[in-house]
């Protein structure tokens, strides 16, 4: 038996096998769980099909929805090869032209060589809204903190990182690792030769950046939160615990703090005796 053959076989093998798992699976679950077991039916297309206009024009507004990036007019007849980039492009901006007529909270925008459907700038802080959410439920603070250090002071080893946070970080580091936040981008040229760590494209695309150079100035940061945060409206002025004043304690019992200043444990319990003593021969007088 040649290569070719038992690599055959071995196909055959995995596919008897996933049959076989999958008809137990189906065993185990229960009835009502595989009454509504969706079906994906996938076609073969003939990509040099002749389409009607309409049906051309909502498979390329699916192809501009279903993108994650802009697509080109190229990519778009690589699947279309009936049409040509010039009835491509202009079935873009009739579908342009449409949104823009059309109360739609979308519209097509020409970017990067290539088009994309995108929301309208005014739905902005809605959606703002719901994705900072999400980044609150994915990324602890522990996290941004490691992060933050490390956009700014990369590239940067783990040990550097644990100096600056005062605690272990091999545990976020994974974590920001598996998200593809961060990556490993050589070793430092020193004993034991430790990881340096750096940023990625997915960290610039996360954060709304072009290059690592257009983070904010960290003074700039500092200044903006310190002109920003009242720091009564911060605590807030609601007492927890009423305490009494000192000054309005004295008041009421007649005597006053000298200068204002506050009376430690024992000066307090000095200045009571004294009063007790004072108050005795008034006491024996009066008998």
């Amino acid at each position: 038996m040649n290569e070719k053959d038992r690599e055959r076989e071995r196909a055959e093998k995995m596919k008897a096998l996933r049959r076989e798992l999958e008809e137990k699976l189906e065993d185990q679950l229960p009835a009502e769980m595989l009454e509504g077991k969706p079906e994906v039916e996938v076609r073969k297309i003939r990509e040099g099909e002749e389409l009607e206009p309409g049906k051309a024009k909502r498979i390329i507004e699916a192809l501009l929805f279903a993108s994650t990036k802009p697509i080109t007019v190229n990519e778009i007849r690589k699947v279309m090869k009936a049409l040509s980039p010039k009835d491509i492009s202009n079935t873009i901006l009739e579908l342009k032209q449409e949104y823009e007529r059309e109360p739609r909270s979308f519209e097509v925008v020409e970017i990067a060589n290539g088009f994309e459907v995108r929301t309208k700038k005014d739905y902005a802080p809605w959606i703002m809204k719901i994705e900072l959410q999400k980044k609150v439920r994915q990324v602890t603070q522990s996290a941004l903190e490691t992060l933050a250090i490390l956009a700014y002071k990369q590239p940067i080893t783990r040990p550097e990182i644990e100096e600056l946070r005062g605690v272990d970080v091999s545990g976020v580091l994974t974590t920001l690792m598996e998200r593809g936040l961060v990556k490993i981008v050589g070793k430092k040229e020193v004993a034991g030769r430790p990881f340096l760590y750096g940023t990625t494209d997915k960290f610039l695309e996360h954060f709304g950046l072009n290059r690592i150079e257009d983070l904010p100035p960290i003074e700039e940061i500092k200044n903006l939160v310190e002109n920003s945060v009242n720091k009564d409206e911060l605590l807030g002025t609601t007492k927890i615990l009423d305490i009494p004043n000192e000054e309005n304690t004295a008041s009421e019992s007649g005597e006053a703090s000298p200068q204002g200043e506050s009376l430690g444990p024992q000066e307090e319990d000095a200045t009571v005796c004294e009063g007790q003593n004072e108050s005795e021969p008034d006491t024996q007088e009066d008998r």
